[in-house]
């Protein structure tokens, strides 16, 4: 009885087994050191387009792509030498058309010294047909926003700064990896981290409005950008993980409509008066808003004054 029941198991065992073989969904078969199939499992003949049990008594060789044939002797070659071997197969369904699968095969040494290929092999055409196309997308992808002439720059949710393209590179300088430290609005007054348009994306999961930020750059300068922040959330996400962040230069653009028109200037000690009616002196308000630098000396008729007015102090 107690054999019985391990025949009876024994049994039970090779049954799961045949079962899992047959309805792999890879292909699975064994074959002869010169390649001639002695088991394709029915599952990987469907796959290829026959009916079960067609491919046994055929030559593996048959079932490549013509491009393919000539590499099967190295292959047989390596399972001979290195008992494995693992790879690409181009094989052709019964339609003609070429699939690309992934392999890993190792010799068999049976206990009567028979020896046999046990392969095992998926189906990646689609997955590589798709990592193609995704590839492709993110070359098409690349090129369009390094040709952008609007800086364009990826920040993560902790702050860091993740990419950028040239554009960005141009307009901010040494400015690019720290942008919104040290900001201003364009009235002059600081520039909150908490208002600024990648804090407000962040929080709303909304693009942010368009705002203008006057960022420092090289040298003590300061560029003025036009900027807009879009969240960027992942599928099945709410919360984003990043910020898109597209701004254009307008710094230019800034100086002539600051420059431009009448300017309120006290007619006594020549200061200028801005939006929010603080008086700057002339080089102050002129200096924030272009890119001129003063320098300072007399002219010929104020020469005299000057001297005259230290020899009255003295």
């Amino acid at each position: 009885m107690e054999e019985d029941l391990e025949i009876r198991q024994l049994r039970e065992r090779l049954e799961l087994f045949r079962q899992l073989v047959e309805n792999s969904q890879g292909l699975v078969c064994t074959h002869d050191l010169a390649g001639n199939l002695l088991y394709l499992s029915p599952a990987s003949t469907m796959e290829l387009g026959y009916a079960p049990g067609d491919g046994v008594g055929r030559n593996l060789r048959e079932f490549l792509a013509p491009s393919a044939r000539p590499f099967f002797d190295g292959y047989l070659a390596r399972i001979r030498e290195k008992e494995a071997d693992r790879g690409l197969l181009r094989l052709v369904n019964r339609s003609g058309e070429e699939r690309l699968w992934a392999y890993r095969n190792v010799l068999v040494r049976l206990d009567d010294g028979r020896l046999y290929v046990l392969g095992h092999a998926v189906d990646i055409t689609d997955r590589i047909h798709l990592e193609s196309l995704l590839r492709e997308s993110e070359e098409r992808y690349r090129t369009v926003t390094d040709g952008l002439e609007e800086g364009v720059l990826f920040k993560s949710a902790d702050g860091a700064v993740s990419g950028w393209n040239p554009s960005a590179e141009r307009i901010l300088g040494s400015a690019l990896e720290r942008l919104g430290a040290d900001a201003i609005k364009d009235d002059g007054t600081a520039f909150p981290p908490e208002e600024q348009p990648d804090a407000l994306a962040l929080r709303s999961g909304l693009p942010s409005p368009r705002m203008i930020m006057g960022v420092p750059r090289d040298l003590g300068k300061r560029v003025w950008i036009s900027l807009r922040a879009h969240p960027l959330i992942r599928s099945g996400e709410s919360a984003p993980h990043g910020v898109a962040m597209s701004f254009v230069d307008v710094t230019e653009l800034r100086r002539r409509e600051t420059l431009s028109g009448l300017l309120p200037i006290c007619s006594y000690c020549k200061k200028i008066r801005d939006a929010e009616g603080t008086w700057w002196p002339v080089e102050v308000y002129v200096g924030d808003r272009t890119e001129a630098e003063f320098t300072h000396g007399l002219c010929p008729a104020c020469t005299p004054l000057m001297h005259q007015d230290l020899r009255l102090k003295k």
